[in-house]
């Protein structure tokens, strides 16, 4: 009869364990949705605005192409943030801001530049993995188009050329620029063990 006593309240026992391992993973879900709807939300709302800066900004105020190489990128602020400009890819209808640096609580917001320039075909990119910023990159093909348009208005088309899985150990090689990409955007996977990394070609290079 003890046995059977101790059975049943084990048994009840795991059972309400279980119950409270679901509710937290439902918890950590509609969370995660929420901050994805938030963060998209509030890039699309700066894209928007940096949009309509950029487009009203005096073409004579642009730095000449031949000048652009090894400048600092200029920013424009907005909401107590300064951009570089953003990003656009027509196959998924994605238009992305991107702050002129990075941290945690920037990238809640819009991605950031982790290093490098465009001027110098050597930018990283880094995007958190909300719905809404770089988490459907991770499944695009090869010849994926990737415009950037920094805040003078000059335009840099690109592909994805591969998709890389890194260790966040890997920093060098994410940074050191080859003859294999001119832009790289990435982002973590959930728990931040790996990123997906997408390496990008400029095709537009004859025309600067």
């Amino acid at each position: 009869m003890k046995k059977k006593k101790k059975s049943s309240l084990r048994g009840k026992v795991w059972i309400t364990f279980g119950w409270l391992f679901l509710a937290a993973a439902v918890g950590l879900t509609i969370y995660n949705f929420y901050e994805s709807y938030r963060s998209g939300k509030a890039s699309a709302e700066v894209y928007q605005k940096l949009v309509r800066e950029i487009d009203e900004k005096d073409p004579d105020e642009k730095v000449e192409e031949e000048f652009l190489g090894d400048r600092e990128m200029p920013t424009i602020e907005i909401d107590g943030y300064r951009y570089i400009g953003y990003l656009d890819v027509p196959d998924l209808k994605l238009h992305l801001p991107v702050m002129e640096e990075w941290d945690y609580d920037r990238l809640k917001i819009a991605p950031c530049r982790y290093s490098g320039t465009v001027y110098l075909d050597n930018m990283v990119i880094a995007g958190h993995n909300y719905r809404r910023h770089f988490s459907p990159l991770r499944s695009m093909p090869n010849g994926t188009k990737i415009i950037f348009t920094d805040v003078e208005g000059y335009v840099y088309h690109y592909e994805i050329a591969e998709v890389e899985i890194l260790k966040p150990s890997q920093e060098e090689y994410l940074t050191t620029k080859t003859d294999s990409w001119d832009l790289t955007l990435f982002t973590c996977t959930i728990g931040g063990r790996t990123r997906h990394t997408m390496r990008c070609l400029r095709t537009d290079k004859e025309e600067y």
